[in-house]
């Protein structure tokens, strides 16, 4: 036994030496080993720790490439959601995040809830069973005032100032979008007033003049009048008028008529 762990030490001895005497062989070839690199990379010598310096300063140039495109896509994307916001605000130097930030001047507010007594004045006609039902309705035909006889003076009065809203206002990228939107909203509640008096006057001669036409009266001037009024009282707020089925294409309409 003795014989046994006098022999442990002396097998210990030379392992230990040995690790030690690989570290240091390791250590004194680390210094040799860069000054190798240092001067193949000083004569020019393209060995393979220079294939990988170019790998790596190739991977970063990589990388930022696709940081720089990274950053294109969003500044694209920014963008485009300010000119889905505002087409007439934006620019390279101005924060697409502060575009159209500020609400409408009360000027353009009551600017644009003018624009909705062109389908005002159209949707008058279909409520005279109402009128006749309900007397405190006369005020909303009354409302519009000399502004029906200037419509209705002419059978190409409507189409000029149909055409006069939509060049003048609708393309005209100077004014506010909620100006531009309101006044096209407008344009698209105006034909479907149009629309319900189409209708109308295809309606065989015994329903027109039977209870189905009137209650067919009755139910197209409630949609219109009811949307107009609700158009103008959020209009004159401030705020988009949402109208289902009709303010979703109102607002691609307007994002487009700067491109046509």
């Amino acid at each position: 036994m003795q014989a046994t762990a006098a022999a442990q030490p002396a097998l210990r001895r030379p392992l230990v030496g040995r690790s030690s005497a690989v570290a240091a062989a390791a250590g004194s070839l680390q210094p040799a080993r860069l000054c190798a690199v240092a001067r193949s990379g000083a004569c020019g010598r393209t060995g393979p720790s220079i294939a990988s310096v170019a790998h790596i300063t190739g991977c970063s140039s990589m990388f930022g490439s696709r940081q720089q495109q990274q950053q294109r896509q969003g500044r694209q994307q920014l963008a485009v959601a300010a000119r889905a916001r505002d087409p007439d605000a934006l620019d390279d130097d101005v924060n697409p995040e502060e575009v159209n930030k500020e609400p409408p001047s009360l000027f353009w507010r009551c600017f644009s809830a003018l624009c909705y007594l062109v389908p005002w004045i159209d949707s008058i006609s279909l409520g005279r069973h109402m009128y006749a039902q309900f007397r405190n309705l006369l005020l909303v035909y009354f409302a519009p005032g000399p502004l029906a006889k200037i419509y209705f003076g002419s059978q190409f009065a409507p189409l000029i100032i149909f055409f006069v809203m939509f060049l003048s206002v609708v393309k005209n990228t100077k004014l506010h979008h909620f100006v531009r939107f309101n006044c096209m909203q407008a344009i698209m509640l105006d034909i479907v007033v149009m629309l319900f008096h189409i209708l109308r006057a295809y309606l065989p001669a015994e329903l027109k003049w039977s209870v189905i036409g009137h209650y067919f009266d009755m139910f197209g001037w409630t949609c219109c009048m009811g949307t107009v009024l609700y158009a103008v009282f959020w209009t004159v707020r401030g705020y988009y008028a949402d109208i289902p089925f009709v303010s979703e294409s109102v607002y691609h309409q307007v994002q487009l008529s700067e491109y046509a």
